[in-house]
C-alpha cells in the first residue's frame, strides 16, 4: 500500500526538479523587472566603492569584497533571468534584457578587477558604471 504513495512522491519532486520554469507574460515581465533593478543596484554598488576608495574614505580590502560580491550577485540576477522559459511575444525584450545584464556582470567585473589592483581612480569606468546603471533602470517597465 504504501508503495503508490512513494512512487506518487517521487514523480512529483522530479516534476518540481526542472531546470528551465516556464513563467507566464505578466510573471516574466515582472520577473525582468527586478533583476533589472536588482543589476542596476549592483552597479551602482560597484561604483559607489570605487568612488569611495579612490576619495580614501574605506579600506582596499573591503573595497575588493565590496565590488567582487557586487559582482557575484550581477552574475546570479543574469543566471536567474535567463533559466527562465521566454514566454511568446518576449523574445526581443528578453534578448535586451539579458544583453544588459550580460553587460553589466562584464562592467561590474571590471571594477572588481581594478579594485583587486588597486585602481580607483579610473574616470572612464566610472562613467561606464553610471550609464550602465541608468540604463538598467530606463529599461526597467
Amino acid at each position: 500500500m504504501q508503495r503508490p504513495a512513494v512512487v506518487a512522491v517521487l514523480v512529483l519532486l522530479l516534476a518540481g526538479c526542472g531546470v528551465v520554469s516556464r513563467p507566464d507574460a505578466t510573471a516574466w515581465d515582472d520577473q525582468a523587472a527586478q533583476a533589472l533593478t536588482d543589476a542596476a543596484s549592483e552597479v551602482a554598488t560597484a561604483r559607489l566603492a570605487l568612488e569611495s576608495a579612490r576619495k580614501e574614505r574605506t579600506w582596499s580590502s573591503y573595497t575588493t569584497v565590496l565590488v567582487a560580491e557586487a559582482e557575484e550577485a550581477a552574475g546570479k540576477v543574469e543566471e536567474d533571468l535567463s533559466r527562465l522559459q521566454v514566454p511568446d511575444g518576449r523574445t526581443d525584450e528578453a534578448t535586451k534584457v539579458l544583453d544588459l545584464l550580460d553587460r553589466a556582470v562584464d562592467l561590474v567585473g571590471e571594477a572588481r578587477a581594478h579594485a583587486v589592483d588597486g585602481k580607483y581612480d579610473d574616470k572612464a569606468l566610472v562613467d561606464h558604471l553610471d550609464d550602465l546603471s541608468d540604463e538598467l533602470r530606463k529599461a526597467t517597465p
